[in-house]
């Protein structure tokens, strides 16, 4: 009775669609989410959310019963289509079937066989008839049945790369500043793996020196195309005017916008056997070695002003700006002056090299934009000027001088064991689709009466052409 229900392409069908289902529901709850925030937040039905783990709904255990289901599933599949290929006996029409088939063709005086083998057909059957002449069948290509097994397997290592990225996967963060060495661990306790050995009272592996590599920094490069600067309206019945199409975006005629066209890293990777690898990455494009992949996330930028107060800039002169308060601090977060109300936060620094549309280059001098947070309206950016490094602004009473910058690479690593066996599952399940699809597969049936040969073709896959075969035949 299980046997004929795993088997069944109606069981396939009711598994594929709680799969859906499933799916469904992780786009509309935020995944790897606490359960906390989301009741804080003013989450609805948090009994259900909570029994049925809908904020992390890929290790659920309604998920993984429902994948186990599915490789039940696969794997009954696979056995039953297994026995029944190696079962399958090549049986021909008989001859007055095949004699006065619709679809048959005739040949006079034709050697069929030899030419069925100029064109790479193998007999596979040859029927003994004393009555009537026998008929045989020839095939040519890979038997698509064949293919069909095989992306089943790969179906099913796929869901096993999936377990395995699912309980041992470890995703960190690193910031890296030039001439300061960082040491990261692949090693987590976090792993849904440990989390499982916590839960049962075993013990968890510890951190091993095996785990530990070492990252220094050696250049951290941006570059940027000269863009369209656009007048946005700052009105809401400017936007929506905008917005539906009444009003065209228009670019100012003077001044440009930086855009990113690439962030490029380059470090020594110390691994833990001694050796050190020049590793070069940037976004879309990371770095691999062994258990370790490196992706480009981003930069983290530190600013150094003096900040006096613009009277007391008078009486000092333009030289001793030196002596106003120093500040270190982080780009595109707020930041506070004494005696002055509200926020102040600056952009990200431009620095690196642009590209104009002229086609020449040219080396930026470090620069960001400085804004305005006004107390009463925290939501709202008042654009107060350009600073520029070694130079001055004035804004709210106060003198800004840009002096210094740091700019480092942000990282993210990953150590993920299933990466492997998902590539080999990839690569069969593809493969079998792409073979079926788009190769050909043909069976002939034919046989010779009165010096007429009566050839009956079968094929399978886009490529094949019946009458392509039947050319052959008539040279």
């Amino acid at each position: 009775m299980l046997y004929k229900l795993f088997s069944s392409l109606k069981t396939s069908i009711f598994i594929l669609s709680f799969m859906a289902l499933v799916f469904l529901i992780s786009t509309i709850f935020s995944q790897a989410r606490d359960i906390e925030d989301y009741i804080e937040t003013g989450g609805k039905h948090v009994f259900l959310v909570r029994a049925l783990d809908f904020l992390d709904i890929y290790m659920s255990p309604l998920f993984i019963f429902i994948i186990i289901i599915l490789l039940a599933n696969l794997a009954v599949c696979l056995y039953y289509r297994l026995k029944t290929f190696l079962k399958i006996k090549r049986k021909s029409v008989d001859f007055e079937k095949l004699k006065t088939h619709p679809n048959v063709y005739t040949l006079e005086n034709a050697d069929i066989e030899a030419q069925l083998g100029k064109a790479g057909f193998k007999l596979k059957v040859n029927v003994q008839d004393d009555e009537f002449p026998k008929v045989k069948i020839f095939e040519k290509g890979l038997q698509y049945w064949w293919l069909s097994w095989f992306y089943h397997v790969g179906i099913i290592l796929a869901i096993f790369g999936f377990f395995l990225t699912a309980l041992f996967a470890v995703e960190k963060d690193v910031i890296l500043y030039p001439g300061k060495p960082e040491t990261i661990s692949l090693y987590s306790k976090e792993t849904e793996w440990n989390k499982f050995l916590k839960y049962t009272g075993i013990k968890i592996p510890e951190e091993r020196q095996e785990d530990e590599y070492i990252f220094t920094l050696k250049e951290f490069k941006t570059e940027y195309y000269e863009g369209l600067k656009i007048n946005y309206p700052e009105d809401k019945i400017g936007r929506l005017a905008l917005g539906i199409g009444i009003k065209k975006i228009e670019p100012l005629k003077k001044g440009f916008s930086y855009m990113p066209k690439m962030w490029l890293t380059r470090l020594d990777i110390k691994k833990p056997d001694g050796r050190v690898l020049d590793a070069e990455l940037r976004v879309n494009r990371p770095y691999r070695t062994g258990g370790l992949t490196l992706y480009q996330m981003g930069y983290e930028q530190k600013a150094e002003f003096y900040v006096t107060p613009a009277r007391k800039k008078a009486l000092l002169g333009p030289s001793n700006g030196a002596n106003g308060e120093k500040l270190i601090i982080k780009t595109r977060v707020p930041f506070e002056l004494e005696g002055i109300k509200g926020k102040f936060v600056t952009g990200s620094l431009k620095l690196g090299t642009l590209f104009k549309k002229d086609n020449t280059q040219e080396k930026i001098t470090p620069r960001t934009t400085l804004y305005y947070i006004p107390e009463e309206k925290p939501s709202e950016r008042e654009v107060l000027g350009e600073l520029i490094l070694g130079k001055s602004l004035e804004a709210k009473a106060v003198v800004f001088e840009f002096k210094d910058y740091k700019e480092a690479s942000y990282l993210s690593y990953r150590k993920d064991p299933g990466v492997w066996l998902v590539r080999i599952a990839c690569l069969f399940v593809f493969l079998g689709l792409f073979v079926r699809s788009l190769g050909s597969w043909y069976r002939v049936q034919c046989a010779v009466g009165n010096g007429t040969a009566y050839v009956l073709i079968s094929t399978r896959g886009i490529l094949a052409d019946k009458n392509r075969i039947i050319r052959k035949l008539q040279k």
